[in-house]
């Protein structure tokens, strides 16, 4: 005879595991999302890295709204991110909105071994948590491919899981990336609201990208 206990955690079990489905897009197959409501000023935070990524995401969002609040998350020790950032937004030509640059430590460092992997993603964890405790729960993340985005959109996750936010997702693949993704693409292509590629051979292999030309 199964004891109450052991029932209680088999149910409990089923329904978080329904939760999960519920707030996985890539099971859910949820509509675009719709515009904010004109009353709210979104939170989107644009996830920075070196090796080409903060260029690629800064000509992304060039002709974004600055009026929203916008965080932009670079790695520790990458100045060259910040300073990239801050330039963007010294230049902008319309109302803005305040903007954060926010540090987190790396995820994973060039070169890295696998093995003391796991000890940095910890690390970028916290500061991710940390980073969100100073500046709140997002109401979008646009990332690129940076290691540290992965550990960013599965702390999002995580916390919609939970209830606390509806972040959604916006993955865009490097525009180096041809023929396959790239690790953080195939890491986050199940949980990205939106999945965007600028090659068309990727939408042939991956049914939920999306391909609207070469955006950079």
């Amino acid at each position: 005879m199964i004891s109450p206990l052991l029932s209680g955690a088999i149910i409990l079990s089923f329904l978080l595991f329904l939760r999960f489905l519920s707030v996985t897009p890539s099971i859910t197959r949820t509509h675009r999302p719709s515009s904010f409501p004109s009353t709210k000023k979104p939170h989107i935070i644009y996830i920075l890295g070196s090796g080409g990524h903060t260029a690629e995401m800064l000509s992304l969002i060039s002709s974004c709204n600055s009026r929203y609040k916008r965080t932009y998350m670079i790695s520790r020790g990458d100045a060259l991110s910040a300073k990239k950032a801050a330039a963007f937004e010294s230049t902008s030509t319309s109302t803005s909105a305040p903007y954060d640059i926010l540090e987190i430590p790396r995820a994973r460092l060039v070169g890295q071994s696998w093995l003391s992997t796991p000890w940095t993603c910890a690390a970028c964890l916290v500061g991710c948590v940390r980073a969100f405790a100073r500046v709140g729960l997002p109401d979008v993340v646009v990332c690129n491919g940076p290691g540290s985005a992965v550990v960013v959109v599965g702390v999002c996750f995580f916390c919609k899981f939970l209830g606390l936010c509806r972040t959604r997702i916006i993955y865009v693949e490097s525009f180096a990336r041809v023929r396959s993704l790239s690790l953080s693409g195939k890491l986050l292509y199940a949980f990205t609201d939106r999945f965007i590629v600028q090659w068309p051979r990727l939408v042939e292999k991956y049914r939920r990208a999306e391909y609207h030309g070469i955006l950079i």
